[in-house]
């Protein structure tokens, strides 16, 4: 037989405040990882084969007609590819590249502002492709890069 509680309502009140308060602030972390998680990954709209090299437009970084605000990365996918690749800009015309595969089992990685992720197992990379966090334990592997006035050249041979 259950023992009946009795609560004043100062306690019940309190209770109360507490789970609706702890469900708030648990369902706002949820929502503010999930919308970060999914914030301005832009994705290169006119990628072109040029000899052993991917093609972009330098406009495809602009944020503004003028120039003057700038994507800091892209990621470039292929029909033939079987991983994206994220290209940064270093600063004015200096550009890395690495293929978005994770070392540890070959999974896709999320592209983040200054770090890749993978979403397997956890693996984190920086920019440059090295292993900032296991289980892999290879960096990714790199592009080179050039460019000329109008375009980003990826060196995919």
């Amino acid at each position: 037989m259950k023992k009946e509680v009795k609560l004043t309502r100062q306690d019940f009140l309190r209770q109360a405040v507490l789970k609706t308060c702890g469900m708030a602030c648990l369902s706002t972390s949820v929502l503010t990882a999930a919308l970060t998680s999914c914030a301005s990954v832009y994705y290169a709209q006119a990628p072109r084969i040029k000899g052993w090299a991917i093609q972009i437009s330098k406009k495809e970084f602009d944020l503004d007609p003028n120039g003057k605000r700038q994507r800091p990365f892209m990621v470039v996918e292929m029909k033939n590819q079987t991983h994206p690749i994220y290209l940064r800009r270093v600063g004015g015309d200096n550009f890395t590249a690495v293929l978005m595969q994770c070392t540890h089992q070959g999974n896709d990685l999320n592209a983040h502002d200054g770090y890749l992720s993978c979403p397997a197992h956890g693996s984190e990379y920086d920019t440059d492709g090295r292993v900032t966090e296991g289980p892999a334990e290879d960096s990714l592997k790199r592009y080179t890069v050039t460019t000329d006035e109008q375009y980003i050249y990826i060196n995919i041979a």
